[in-house]
């Protein structure tokens, strides 16, 4: 039986507990691994999520340490965000990190487009019209889809930010699709099938009985939580219902782990 099954819980149970107060639990999975892959989330998990995106950066101790857990002989490590994938490796700047963009769509410089791209353009177009008046409503064009941010929106603004963009994609269902992030709403072609299809292939290819360590802290990871239902899941933040088997409170904390797997696997 894989080491990493042994304590498994279904993913369903929302009943998160502190990563450290089971650290008994985490470490007897660590040190039983012959190899683990480490899974990072970006915004919100090892950086502190900001107004504009633009504005996030990885800072130079962080990218230190995720680094030399990318070159331990057993971590692999990953990066996965909403991002796109030059967006991602420009603010991560990690050496020897494996990338995947777009929510698992982008996984390397080249860029693929998945059916039903054709339609973004129209919409884009459509919802700036739509939503220019509105303060603090914001759209970020990423290629081959887009976000509406409305963090820093008023409640009033946000409600109606969602009505006009639930009423200008209507006519494109299926092509387009919305997923919930956090004050923002992402619009994906429908190739884009979120984190979960991305960690499965990720560990598709590495070692079988590779321990997973998924850590995220948005409604975009839990398709990834509920993937790895028996491996170490990680939700940073709040107490919201989570798929997640353990929690941390913020990206510091997120921080400090590593700075203890690095010890754990020295």
């Amino acid at each position: 039986m894989k080491a990493w099954r042994r304590i498994h819980r279904p993913a369903s149970r929302c009943s998160s507990r502190h990563l450290f107060d089971r650290w008994s639990e985490v470490a007897q999975l660590l040190r039983a691994a012959k190899h683990i892959a480490l899974i990072l989330d970006f915004d919100g998990t090892i950086v502190p999520i900001q107004r504009r995106p633009e504005m996030v950066r990885l800072g130079p101790s962080p990218r230190r340490l995720i680094g030399r857990l990318a070159k331990h002989s057993r971590l692999t490590v990953c990066i996965v965000s909403g991002r796109s994938l030059a967006d991602l490796r420009g603010r991560a700047g990690v050496p020897g990190v494996r990338y995947v963009g777009l929510h698992g769509w982008e996984w390397s410089r080249k860029k693929s487009v998945p059916p039903g791209d054709k339609n973004l353009d129209r919409v884009k177009l459509l919802l700036k019209n739509r939503l220019g008046s509105l303060v603090g409503i914001r759209l970020e064009d990423k290629g081959i889809s887009f976000a509406v941010h409305y963090r820093g929106a008023t409640q009033s603004a946000a409600r109606r930010a969602d009505v006009l963009l639930r009423k200008t994609l209507k006519p494109f269902e299926p092509h387009l699709h919305v997923m919930n992030g956090k004050k923002v709403w992402e619009v994906l072609p429908p190739g884009v099938q979120g984190k979960g299809r991305a960690v499965r292939l990720l560990l598709a290819n590495l070692p079988s009985g590779t321990l997973p360590i998924y850590i995220g802290d948005d409604t975009t990871d839990e398709s990834a939580f509920a993937e790895l239902g028996g491996g170490i899941t990680v939700r940073v933040g709040g107490h919201r219902r989570s798929k997640a088997r353990f929690t941390l409170r913020n990206p510091g904390e997120v921080l400090g782990f590593l700075e203890t797997l690095e010890a754990e696997t020295k």
